[in-house]
């Protein structure tokens, strides 16, 4: 396992965290299935041999809120080689660790969390990987124009259906937008910083049109394709109903 490359001091890796670092890195991926978002953060710049902390958060994909009591393993490989784990099945009461980390050579690594349990309750093992540049300037990835992660049609099938609320919709979607998860260009003649509903408040369930609930059961039945519910999106938008 090559277990000298990486020193990962897993005693203190519960400890909570009460910032991000001055200088930080996020990723947020879902897990295979979508169960459960994991985020990270880190500094941007990681020199070789220095200590870093890694701020991890497993999230609920509905709420945004942090997930209590998550089982999970942790693996770390180089170039397709594994340096660290896996471990042992451990267990997170608050959903936020920090993991102190020694990278002991560059080059790009691959950090894994597999998720095993969530409150108390065993679930099949979903897996989501990071890759963390070690000794260089992470590059700014491209963002394509639309990236909508096929389980958000989970989402937006529940609303469709009945079985979540107008407002954790918008909730759910204007989470995955401002953390990233879900890219919605923005469209002409839209100002992404206004909005008719006060920050705080929830948007009304009467302000979303019926159309807007039809094209998200449409599309989730892949009768639609992507574009045309980002353009539903972008009308929620503009209509201050989704905060971006």
């Amino acid at each position: 396992m090559k277990a000298a490359l990486v020193a990962l001091a897993l005693v203190a890796a519960c400890a909570l965290v009460a910032g991000h670092p001055a200088h930080a890195a996020t990723q947020t991926i879902p897990t295979e299935q979508g169960t459960i978002d994991v985020n990270i953060v880190y500094d941007d710049v990681i020199a070789p041999g220095e200590e870093t902390k890694i701020k991890v958060d497993f999230l609920n994909p509905v709420t945004g809120r942090t997930q209590e009591h998550i089982d999970y393993t942790i693996t770390i490989t180089r170039d397709g080689e594994q340096v660290f784990g896996p471990t042992n099945l451990i267990h997170t009461s608050p959903g936020t660790i920090t993991l102190p980390v020694q990278f002991q050579s560059a080059g790009v690594h691959t950090l894994g969390f597999t998720v095993e349990g969530i409150l108390f309750q065993p679930i099949p093992a979903e897996v989501v990987s990071f890759e963390v540049l070690v000794g260089g300037d992470a590059p700014a990835p491209a963002a394509p124009d639309v990236v909508i992660p096929p389980w958000v049609k989970s989402n937006a099938e529940w609303w469709a259906d009945g079985l979540i609320d107008d407002a954790t919709f918008v909730s759910a979607i204007e989470y995955l937008i401002q953390n990233g998860i879900l890219v919605v260009p923005v469209a002409d003649g839209i100002d992404a910083g206004q909005s008719d509903v006060a920050d705080g408040d929830a948007a009304p369930a009467a302000t979303i049109p019926p159309w807007v609930k039809s094209n998200a059961e449409w599309w989730a039945d892949g009768l639609i394709d992507d574009a045309t519910f980002v353009g539903a999106l972008q009308f929620l938008i503009t209509a201050g109903i989704i905060r971006v």
